[in-house]
């Protein structure tokens, strides 16, 4: 299968559940085995998955984490609730991180997409802290902050 009949196909073959007179294709299979193959044709595929959400990919570092962070469970509202989300965000401090799971809010901050390299957002922690500690807040956490801080408005809106 080349990407243009994997593409054309795309509309048949993505969207779950597919039944089984479908998957126990020989066509179904020749796509799937491309899609595992090709990465240019997976990275299309997730950006159409995105675009499906009414999401932006392009308002994002790249299509894996787009497709992380417009993912959704059923059984989870609270993304930090869920074991398959892999990759969080914070926007407070525009932070990509991989949560432990230890029962905490602890994570991973990551620089580089997992999947692709492509080199994420530096954080704006110390910054946030920094303008806190001008605006004569010394402990934050504990401290109620201007609204702006509790986002990305603080960052988002600066001069």
């Amino acid at each position: 299968m080349n990407c243009k009949e994997y593409r054309t196909r795309h509309p048949e073959f993505s969207v779950p559940p597919l039944p089984r007179s479908v998957v126990d294709t020989p066509e179904w299979m020749d796509w799937m085995d491309h899609s595992h193959h090709c990465q240019t044709c997976a990275d299309w595929s997730l950006y159409q998955e995105v675009k499906a959400r009414g999401r932006n990919p392009d308002n994002y570092p790249c299509v894996h984490i787009a497709n992380q962070q417009t993912w959704s469970c059923d059984q989870h509202p609270d993304p930090a609730d869920c074991a398959d989300v892999i990759i969080v965000y914070d926007k407070r401090f525009d932070e990509y991180a991989i949560p432990t799971r230890t029962g905490d809010a602890s994570r991973y901050l990551i620089r580089f997409c997992p999947w692709c390299g492509v080199r994420l957002p530096e954080s704006k922690r110390d910054r946030w802290f920094d303008e806190l500690a001008g605006l004569g807040f010394d402990n934050p956490a504990e401290q109620d902050v201007p609204e702006k801080y509790k986002t990305d408005a603080w960052y988002r809106t600066a001069a």
